[in-house]
This record gives C-alpha cells, sequence and structure tokens, in this order.
C-alpha cells in the first residue's frame, strides 16, 4: 500500500493520447482511485473550458489547477478559487506589440478568447477549432482589465522578439511559454508558433500549494507527474516527482521516477504500480 494520498497531473504529453482523450484503461485507473479516497488534482497550462473539455466527462470533483496556477477552478460549484491576472498596464503594452508583430492574438478574459475578426482562410480555420471565442470588431473593444492570459500567434524563429523585447523592458517577470502549434494535437498542419504570457504567480506549484492548503495535504504525501518545463516546479514540490520519457533534460534531473507515455496510458500503468489499484 502506497504511503502517497493524492495525484497531480499534467494533462497533454501526460495523461492525455495524441488525440487530446483519455484512454479508456487510464480512466478505469482513475475511477479505481476515486472509489479509494484517493484524489486526483489535474495541473495544466490550459483554460478552464479547455479542460473542462478534455476531462469534463471523468467526473473529478476536485479542483483543477489551470493556466499553469494562475487559476484554480472548482468544478462542481463553477467557482474560481484563485485568479491571478495580468497588471493592466501591461496587458495594454502587449496588445500594441501583438497588434502591430503578431500574426493574430487571444486575450483569455474571463476565460474567453476575446479576438479581432480573422483576416485569412488559415485564420478563420484555426479560430474554428478553438471553443469559448468571441470576436470583437475593433481594437479598441479588446478587454485591458483582469486579463488572465495573452496568447500571441508569430510565423515562427524570432518573430516574436517584439515580445520578449518588451517584457524583458518591465521591471516585473511573467511567465512565457513559446511553441510551435504543430506541436499541439490537432494544429499539426499549422506552422505559425504561439507565444503565451500571464503572471507569474509561482507556476503550477503554487497552484499545488493552494490546493494542498485547503485539502490538508503535505507536499511528502503527493505523487506530481509532468512532460515539460512548466511542470517543472510541481515536481520539485512533490514528494514523489515522476517525469514522461520524452522530458526536457531538467525535467528529468528533477524526477524520482521516469516513465512512458505509452500513448496516453503510461501515467495509468504508473498510478496502477504505485497504489495498487
Amino acid at each position: 500500500m502506497s504511503d502517497y494520498k493524492a495525484v497531480f497531473t499534467d494533462l497533454d504529453g501526460t495523461l492525455l493520447d495524441e488525440q487530446g482523450q483519455v484512454s479508456p484503461a487510464t480512466r478505469e485507473v482513475l475511477a479505481r482511485l476515486h472509489a479509494r479516497g484517493i484524489p486526483v488534482f489535474i495541473a495544466t497550462g490550459r483554460s478552464v473550458c479547455a479542460t473542462l473539455s478534455a476531462v469534463g466527462s471523468l467526473g473529478l470533483s476536485n479542483p483543477f489547477i489551470c493556466y499553469n496556477g494562475a487559476v484554480v477552478y472548482d468544478p462542481v460549484t463553477g467557482e474560481w478559487l484563485r485568479h491571478e491576472t495580468l497588471d493592466d498596464e501591461v496587458t495594454a503594452g502587449l496588445l500594441d506589440v501583438a497588434h502591430a508583430h503578431a500574426l493574430f492574438y487571444f486575450l483569455y478574459h474571463q476565460d474567453e478568447k476575446v479576438t479581432l475578426p480573422p483576416r485569412h482562410d488559415y485564420q478563420a480555420d484555426f479560430y474554428e477549432r478553438m471553443e469559448n471565442m468571441r470576436e470583437v470588431h475593433r481594437f479598441e473593444d479588446l478587454p485591458r482589465r483582469s486579463v488572465t492570459k495573452i496568447s500571441i500567434f508569430t510565423p515562427g524563429g524570432e518573430h516574436d522578439r517584439a515580445v520578449l523585447d518588451f517584457l524583458a523592458s518591465l521591471d516585473r517577470e511573467h511567465y512565457v511559454e513559446r511553441f510551435p502549434m504543430g506541436s499541439i494535437p490537432g494544429f499539426r498542419e499549422f506552422d505559425f508558433h504561439a507565444t503565451d504570457v500571464h503572471p507569474l504567480a509561482g507556476g503550477k506549484a503554487a497552484g499545488m500549494r493552494f490546493v494542498m492548503e485547503r485539502s490538508g495535504l503535505d507536499a511528502s504525501e503527493v505523487v506530481a507527474i509532468g512532460d515539460h518545463r512548466n511542470d517543472l516546479s510541481m515536481l520539485r514540490e512533490a514528494g514523489l516527482a515522476v517525469a514522461v520519457g520524452d522530458a526536457p533534460p531538467e525535467l528529468l534531473a528533477a524526477a524520482d521516477r521516469v516513465i512512458d507515455h505509452g500513448e496516453g496510458e503510461g501515467v495509468g500503468r504508473f498510478l496502477t504500480e504505485i497504489f495498487g489499484v
């Protein structure tokens, strides 16, 4: 019988398969953990609505850590238990830079993705694949207060340099994630890059600490599983740190165990081993 009492797991590249789904076998493992009273907490960079789309059918009642720790969401009550937002002046500055240098951009406001109408066919195609979109017709109508995150889409390479230069000019740090859209299941054919910016709110570890305090858990009692740099703070905090095998070197170095992704079933197999379910 394991001494661990809870699990915190990333979604993309970790719990989800290449189609962005939880495999039937892993669903059964999660159900058995629930029956044993072992809570599973989702910790993801996704928005609330994207997290619900991925795992809402699992019936998880434990809070979700979303936006890389900036938001903690209660799926039972719909309450945002924790919500860190960008400084309004930073939002305005990022908007100006994005409007001048990006292909297009989204502002995450109350979990809506707010943007301007598409100007190109590929952009319209991209929009159709996104959830909870709202278009406004004028740049002046974009929200500039209480914004959780801004996603800025550029041709790739160093085309996001204006965004990074703006952030470097500030007297505070922000969480920045840069990635090719083609690395995300369901978006393989898009060749532009995304730069996500949201407040440096302590990362997933801060969200994990918030949840542990509410749940009466100690860090030594939890298992944390992830595959990317945004999972590093969470793994460093956990009693048992688990990295998926294709994770970056710094994540592998911080891990106590390394597991295979296994087409989305590696996490389920590992949890069966650790908890005997």
